[in-house]
């Protein structure tokens, strides 16, 4: 608030008395100065409380602060027990098993409360205590300590605009009642929600999660191409039999599996920031193949005896549809993404396929065998009454054989391929 001063007249006496009145002030001003701090000194000392922090300039790399504390997805749990946070001891007994994740536990360090998300990205079954954290949610309040994110992004303090300057333009963005919503996506399991008060958008919350294993950098990887990925031959027209897994995919033809390579042979190109470096012999990994403004998110698997790079492993599961990943497939007896309804029925005709009915239309699927992990999905849309999506999955335990693995409880589409999602009761 700024104080006017008004004049008066009387000459020098009035002014003599106001500067006698004036000193008196500013040395009663100087004794208040020491005690209480104006307000810039006292915001400037509650920002001096701010934590330096060195965290990467990518969000990709989901590192974050929490006070002075840096982290990074995936952490150990054993990590966060070394800084004094802690799970609740019913769930100390608890199994996880391999490639897979359970949402939604609360780590505790005296009075404060994160919830996260834990995750078994190795192939065995583990107690939770030997698996890792794979995700958090972080909410901005006033007594909370900092919660910094990459590029100096800062809960509480953020906008919309300096976070869409630093990290790019956003995989999607809504608004939903009094918030905004942006998503940064990175590959399947990989993926960071940024929430915004819609009135000042500034950020107050961020939810992120990246499942996938972390990678070591001792790991030895081998350089010669499997035989595997060196014997495979590309279709070079539609099969008919939907056994057989033969897709036309932007006007290429593959056998799924089909190595990664071929994809890149084709024009793809592998995003190093959505995709594993290399995956373990035997093991799933991730990829993500862009071409012309067009992202695949694809489940890969290493059919080697050996650690390769990503581009020998194998992609297992891939789609296309009217919304998401625009790219034209088609599958079994040349049914297409967009043909009507009624001519896919016919060229259906003779195949033994299941249908089920949601409330945005149909879908048909056709298995492999009684297992139900592999199969060729179509769905129809209600309104259009046309094929608005194509998903083809095909993970067999071995290229030789063609056998399925037994211990795979789900299919590669629904989650970390062998995924047995947790929820609390």
């Amino acid at each position: 608030m700024r104080i006017k001063e008004k004049r008066g007249e009387g000459g020098l006496r009035k002014k003599g008395i106001l500067l006698c009145f004036m000193s008196f002030l500013l040395l009663g001003g100087c004794e208040k100065k020491e005690n209480t701090p104006n307000p810039q000194e006292a915001l400037q000392q509650e920002e001096n409380q701010k934590p330096e922090v060195s965290l990467s300039e990518n969000l990709w790399d989901f590192e974050f602060s929490i006070g002075e504390d840096v982290w990074k997805l995936p952490a150990e749990l054993s990590k966060w027990e070394e800084k004094g946070w802690s799970i609740d001891e019913k769930q100390e007994e608890t199994m996880l098993d391999g490639e897979a994740y359970i949402e939604g536990e609360t780590l505790k360090n005296q009075e404060q409360e994160i919830s996260v998300d834990f995750v078994n990205p190795e192939g065995e079954k583990k107690p939770l205590k030997q698996c890792y954290v794979g995700g958090i949610l972080l909410k901005y309040e006033e007594k909370a300590p900092y919660y910094q994110l990459p590029s100096g992004i800062t809960l509480g303090e953020s906008t919309l605009v300096q976070v869409t300057d630093k990290f790019g333009t956003p995989t999607d963005e809504y608004e939903e009642k009094e918030d905004i919503y942006i998503t940064y996506e990175y590959g399947k399991y990989k993926e960071a929600e940024l929430v915004f008060h819609i009135e000042d958008e500034v950020l107050y919350q961020v939810r992120m999660k990246n499942y996938r294993e972390p990678e070591n950098e001792e790991e030895p990887i081998s350089e010669e191409i499997p035989k595997e990925v060196k014997e495979y031959q590309a279709p070079e027209e539609y099969n008919g039999d939907f056994q057989e897994y033969v897709v036309k995919y932007d006007n290429s033809f593959y056998q799924i599996p089909a190595p990664v390579s071929q994809f890149v042979e084709n024009g793809w190109k592998i995003s190093k920031e959505g995709s594993d470096t290399y995956v373990k012999a035997g093991r799933h990994g991730y990829v993500t193949l862009e071409k012309n403004g067009q992202s695949l998110y694809a489940v890969v698997k290493n059919y080697g005896e050996a650690t390769t790079n990503i581009q020998n492993t194998f992609v297992t599961n891939l789609s296309g549809d009217f919304d998401v990943t625009k790219v034209s497939i088609g599958v079994g007896d040349e049914i297409v993404l967009g043909m009507p309804a009624e001519e896919m029925k016919q060229r259906l005709e003779g195949s033994v396929y299941q249908k089920e009915e949601d409330e945005k239309g149909e879908n048909y699927f056709i298995y492999s065998d009684e297992s139900k992990k592999n199969f060729i999905r179509i769905f129809v849309d209600k309104d259009l009454q046309l094929v608005r999506e194509l998903e083809v999955s095909n993970s067999p335990e071995t290229l030789d054989e063609g056998e399925e693995n037994e211990d795979e409880k789900t299919n590669p589409s629904d989650a970390l391929l062998n995924e047995e999602k947790i929820t609390e009761e």
